[in-house]
């Protein structure tokens, strides 16, 4: 039990890897689906495992594997400008997870609340470093590193809270998802 456990979370190391490379080059911060990747893991696997699986893909990325966006890696990338949100991620994943375990109101609102507050985490977190990096006022910050990917990253929630409610519905029947 405890195998198959880990390899499912390495599974969504790897869905974060390669939706982290789905990205569009903005400045300073690229628009990517590593966020859409970071729901879904949230939103699918207990706190423990998300948490793992979020840090697993931070760690390779900091060994200098190309699983940041653009095919970067190295810890200058997590020294950098994006570094604080992907330092987020993991907090993102757990608080998610977290929701979905102890939150009874329903998976779909557990769900959307968990994600709503795990992205405030991340620009509050990701904003501040960048703040403290590109050494900028917190209002200039929020203009180029928030407002601008609001809309997208609601539309992110959304998506991930309908596709991580079929995905458990489905995944549900087939009893390898019995966390």
């Amino acid at each position: 039990m405890k195998t198959k456990n880990l390899v499912i979370s390495s599974l969504f190391t790897a869905i974060i890897c390669v939706l982290a490379q789905i990205s569009f080059p903005t400045q300073p911060i690229p628009f990517t689906l590593a966020l859409f990747a970071i729901f879904i893991t949230g939103a699918l696997l207990p706190p423990k495992y998300a948490l793992m699986s979020v840090l697993t893909y931070i760690l390779l990325g900091a060994f200098g594997v190309p699983v940041f966006a653009g095919l970067r890696g190295g810890f200058d990338v997590l020294i950098g400008m994006t570094g604080g949100y992907i330092m987020a991620y993991p907090i993102m994943a757990f608080v998610i997870a977290m929701f979905l375990k102890y939150l009874k109101k329903g998976k779909i609102f557990s769900s959307a609340v968990g994600m709503i507050v795990a992205l405030i985490l991340c620009y509050a977190i990701g904003t501040t470093w960048f703040c403290y990096v590109a050494n900028v006022e917190f209002y200039y910050a929020l203009t180029v590193c928030v407002f601008p990917f609001i809309v997208f990253d609601l539309l992110k929630i959304f998506l991930a809270v309908s596709f991580a409610g079929l995905l458990r519905k489905t995944l549900s029947k087939t009893g390898l998802f019995d966390f």
